[in-house]
């Protein structure tokens, strides 16, 4: 199940390409190559933005199944529906790149980040809640990690469609440079301060 999960997550990360074309332009000179190539940054962003999401989801996934020594019919199905989702990111990916200064635009790239992240979550809960298909080494601290990491997507979707719906460009922002601060955040370890006497 991993390596077909590999696959799709290659073949995914692979066609957000495919939206950075090579420019045409109608007079052969630096001036016009280079303003060209300037005018592609939404698809470069896109690009960049997208291939990290997308990544950050394949790490995930290998860890949690890292977690399993087994995998029942359920969960099977269950990451064939979040494959389905990752694979669909590369669409999306292409109208956040166009429309990226449209509430339109942000709200459905954002909101299907929120969906892949449900569905991630949704697989990540159901792989570990069956001891049974869990390693018998698997430390539980790792365990607790996932569950709580899993909440990452959703948060950040949240964060990012309320202020790309206040400022589109706000959105862009907050995928970019707020995504490693709540990942922080929620993966932190809170330990209680020891007692000194």
């Amino acid at each position: 199940m991993t390596f077909f999960s590999d696959a799709v997550f290659a073949i995914a990360m692979t066609l957000l390409v495919i939206e950075v074309h090579v420019p045409e332009i109608h007079v052969r000179s630096d001036a016009m190559l280079g303003q060209a190539l300037l005018d592609l940054l939404p698809k470069y962003i896109g690009f960049v933005v997208s291939f990290l999401v997308v990544g950050r989801f394949w790490v995930g996934h290998h860890t949690v199944m890292g977690l399993l020594n087994a995998v029942d019919r359920r969960l099977v199905w269950i990451n064939l529906l979040f494959l389905m989702a990752v694979a669909f990111m590369p669409f999306p990916t292409a109208v956040f790149s166009d429309y990226n200064e449209l509430r339109v635009g942000i709200g459905l790239y954002v909101g299907w980040l929120m969906l892949v992240g449900a569905m991630n979550r949704w697989l990540i809960i159901s792989a570990l809640a069956n001891p049974a298909m869990r390693r018998d080494d698997a430390d539980p601290a790792d365990v607790r990690m996932m569950r709580r990491s899993s909440w990452i997507p959703l948060i950040i979707g949240v964060l990012t469609f309320v202020v790309g719906m206040i400022q589109p460009i706000f959105a862009l922002f907050m995928l970019t440079l707020g995504s490693p601060i709540i990942s922080w955040l929620v993966r932190r370890e809170w330990r209680p301060v020891a007692a000194t006497d």
